[in-house]
């Protein structure tokens, strides 16, 4: 996972764990970074250079995570998909935060694995999936024009609409108008802190990506839920 969202950004193929400064292969025993933390080994054999947090920061996030929907869903058709949609969301997260660049290499075959999911996958279907998928398309596509005009082509990115068209399709209607309120109330929350403590200007890029993706998950695992205790 952490190799794929290295090797995306930089349109290549996937590789074997490498050094990024010297491109020597990590012995086998490196493939996962987070032993090699554990037991004070964590630097490239051949130069030295040390392995970036990232890469056991995103093995822990991942573990925790599987482990979690694991305990949660039990073995089903949903963990599978599930499983898989947390897997593009790491690599998302990762490269829009990284490089502000959400893959369509990841995106499409997702979009394609959602509507297989809207076939198969209890509480959703096809129809309500694609309704939920237009309203994400939408949405952030009235978004990317609006800000586009009023900030800069730096407001939002055209990955950052088909991430909302993907999410809308997992999510599907009405749980959508969910995720995009989330979204929208998280990224109001983090983008007013970077600017109150000036990490950020107003003219400042900041990656979107992740706000969608904190809105899919809480959707995705308590959504029901959060419409449940809203409208009683």
């Amino acid at each position: 996972m952490n190799q794929l969202s290295s090797d995306l950004p930089a349109r290549r193929g996937l590789t074997r764990p490498h050094c990024p400064y010297c491109g020597q292969d990590r012995p086998w025993w490196q493939w996962l970074a987070l032993p090699s933390y554990l037991v004070g080994r964590a630097g490239c054999p051949s130069c030295g250079a040390p392995i970036r947090p990232r890469w056991p920061l995103v093995e822990i996030g991942l573990a925790l995570v599987y482990g979690y929907l694991w305990i949660v869903l039990g073995p089903s058709v949903r963990l599978v998909f599930y499983l898989i949609y947390s897997a593009v969301f790491a690599i998302i997260l990762i490269t829009d935060i990284e490089r502000r660049l959400i893959p369509n290499a990841v995106t499409f075959p997702a979009i394609a694995v959602a509507l297989v999911g809207s076939l198969v996958v209890p509480g959703i279907t096809w129809w309500n999936a694609l309704v939920g998928g237009a309203i994400g398309f939408g949405f952030f596509l009235l978004a990317y024009l609006v800000g586009t005009a009023i900030f800069g082509p730096l407001a939002l990115g055209q990955g950052d609409i088909t991430l909302a068209l993907l999410v809308g399709l997992i999510t599907g209607f009405p749980l959508v108008i969910e995720a995009l309120v989330v979204t929208i109330l998280v990224g109001a929350a983090i983008s007013s802190i970077l600017l109150i403590t000036r990490v950020r200007g107003l003219r400042d890029p900041i990656p979107y990506g992740p706000f969608l993706i904190v809105g899919a998950i809480v959707t995705m695992m308590w959504g029901h839920t959060i419409a449940a205790w809203f409208l009683r």
